[in-house]
């Protein structure tokens, strides 16, 4: 059974990535949020890329829209 989607922003770090393999594994639909989406091997048809960035407030709308539930695993390096 298919839960709703998840919003995953930092797809592209090292937990990120983790974790989304683990959603693909367990069959979730997940959203990953990216500003380069090209860095994202998705590997399932559960997956989706909404290409955007966390600091822009109508991407991040965009990337919510229908979401269940949302991880937010982005830093701040400076």
């Amino acid at each position: 059974m298919l839960r709703g989607t998840t919003l995953l922003t930092g797809a592209t770090g090292y937990i990120g990535g983790r974790l989304l393999r683990q959603f693909e594994e367990d069959g979730r639909r997940v959203r990953c949020l990216a500003r380069r989406p090209e860095k994202l091997a998705i590997s399932t048809s559960t997956t989706e890329v909404a290409q955007g960035d966390c600091l822009d407030e109508a991407s991040l709308d965009r990337a919510l829209a229908g979401v269940e539930s949302a991880y937010y695993l982005v830093h701040s390096m400076a």
